[in-house]
């Protein structure tokens, strides 16, 4: 399915392959993450990284291993219209995100040199949820 947020966005490179999931909920803010204590926090990210993994493994929509280079780009659903900071959500997705690749073997390593992870979009849906694209040279 493709998203309308995301079908203007240019693709990173010429003879690009793209990889979509949607995974249930959307992380904390950077801000909110922040302030929660340390089990809480905790708990948060392995449920978001659990759920990422389900999806980057779900039968017939296995994601690819051992990639040398991708984009990632993101719309972030919320329920409830309001101000949000698309940096705070960017910071706690792309670092929980990245982990999730490295551990799955997508990606050798979240450094600049294999991942540039763009901005998200923040928009308003029926139900909350992180509709990611990685994509790499084909």
């Amino acid at each position: 399915m493709a998203d309308p947020a995301l079908a203007q966005a240019p693709v990173g490179v010429a003879t690009a392959m793209r990889y979509t999931i949607i995974i249930p909920g959307v992380p904390p803010s950077l801000n909110v993450w922040k302030r929660m204590s340390m089990y809480p926090a905790a708990r948060a990210q392995k449920a978001f990284q659990d759920a990422a993994w389900a999806c980057l493994n779900e039968k017939g929509n296995k994601c690819p291993r051992g990639l040398e280079r991708v984009d990632l780009r993101a719309v972030l659903y919320f329920t409830v219209t309001r101000r949000r900071d698309g940096d705070n959500y960017g910071s706690v997705l792309w670092k929980w995100f990245q982990d999730v690749l490295v551990r799955e073997g997508v990606i050798p390593d979240d450094t600049p040199e294999h991942v540039l992870a763009h901005q998200p979009v923040l928009s308003v849906g029926s139900e909350e949820q992180t509709f990611v694209v990685i994509e790499w040279e084909g």
